[in-house]
């Protein structure tokens, strides 16, 4: 069948991960094209991938290897590369921990069809955590489900203008997960790799911002694309130290950096406009790391962090509790949905996809897709695995 779509996956160890994002998108027959851009090879796992036919045959696989991501750089420029080898007329990014939500996403393509004034769809993103036992570390690889959310944006990014779309939505990370027109998200990445930013935030603010630039941005009220496990991610780091990232980093140089592509492409050459564009993106970064800086190491959080350091498994005992909110937070998120118009059949296929991501939490499946890799992993004191 011709594809429409190609989902590159980056990847960089959590090999366990991988396999059970690709278990979840065989068991939901994605008929996609799925590009695998490693940059941590194992060869024990580039070879059951790389066989992978029998194992997923459902699945359109191409597994390519890169040099090891030992710094942002090569991230970068691993990510140009992938998505300059999509083929598809539609390209979207996705992570190892996450799951992929098959109904969304053709009901956004089907979108970027019939509007070519729109670069970017996608429907709404849930998040959810996991419960595997108390003081396990969190972003289990398995478990059940243990709390459920969903983003609370309706809105497309429609403005007529760059101007006006960065004010709607510039700061819409979510837009990270959104299905692209190919030669716009490989633009994007081109310059990503060109700026080379020494911190993953400048990166998702500018994948954001410049987005919208290009064009209109989707957001299917009625539908969810992206389903996001909490606890997994690579990038917070609760104990950073903000002042000595400062200090030895580029950052303030590449937020100037930023800024300055967002403002050429935003103002087509327009020197007053320029100027009210240079505002009001610097304005919605300042705020943007001003409420960070809050949220993260105002006295609250130093509270927190004080603790993590003195009692870090009282910390984790607290974070891995078993909650018993799941299935009302997820028939809440129903609710949401009928009552913007999703249709019966929108909201059964949404039960289907939640019962096969609990299904690939289990320990069943883990079991399955685990097994020939737990000599590795048992000797492994790394989280090369998980």
């Amino acid at each position: 069948m011709t594809r429409r779509l190609t989902i590159v996956l980056p990847l960089k160890g959590r090999h366990l991960f991988t396999f059970r994002f690709l278990t979840h998108a065989n068991a939901m027959r994605l008929p996609y094209r799925i590009l695998m851009a490693d940059g941590w090879v194992n060869d024990r796992v580039a070879a059951r991938i790389e066989g992978g036919r029998q194992e997923f045959p459902a699945l359109d696989l191409d597994y390519v290897r890169y040099p090891d991501d030992v710094n942002f750089s090569r991230f970068y420029a691993k990510l140009s590369d992938a998505v300059s080898r999509v083929r598809t007329p539609y390209v979207m990014l996705a992570d190892n921990d996450d799951f992929l939500a098959r109904r969304g996403l053709d009901r956004a393509l089907d979108f970027l069809d019939a509007h070519e004034d729109f670069v970017s769809a996608r429907g709404h993103q849930v998040g959810f955590s996991v419960y595997v036992g108390i003081g396990a570390a969190p972003g289990s690889i398995r478990g059940r489900f243990n709390q459920m959310a969903m983003d609370n944006e309706f809105d497309d990014v429609d403005g007529e203008t760059p101007l006006d779309r960065i004010r709607q939505g510039g700061l819409c990370h979510r837009l990270h997960y959104a299905v692209y027109r190919t030669e716009v998200l490989a633009s994007i990445m081109r310059e990503v790799a060109e700026l080379n930013f020494s911190d993953l935030m400048l990166y998702e603010d500018f994948v954001a911002m410049r987005s919208v630039t290009f064009g209109k941005a989707r957001i299917n009220k009625e539908t969810i694309t992206y389903y996001s496990q909490a606890g997994t991610g690579v990038s917070f780091q609760p104990l950073r130290d903000w002042a000595r990232h400062l200090l030895r980093s580029n950052f303030t140089s590449d937020a100037h950096a930023l800024v300055a592509r967002i403002v050429e492409a935003a103002s087509g050459g327009d020197a007053a406009l320029a100027a009210t564009v240079e505002e009001t993106v610097r304005t919605m970064l300042e705020r943007r790391y001003g409420a960070f800086l809050t949220s993260n190491y105002g006295p609250s959080e130093r509270i927190k962090g004080a603790l993590r350091r003195s009692w870090p498994a009282l910390v984790n005992g607290l974070q891995t509790f078993p909650r018993f909110s799941a299935r009302r937070q997820r028939e809440a998120i129903l609710t949401t949905l009928r009552k913007v118009g999703a249709s019966a059949e929108d909201l059964q296929a949404i039960r289907d996809e939640l019962e096969v991501v609990k299904e690939c939490l289990s320990p069943a499946s883990f079991a399955a897709y685990a097994g020939p890799f737990q000599s590795s992993v048992r000797s492994d004191a790394t989280r090369e695995w998980l």
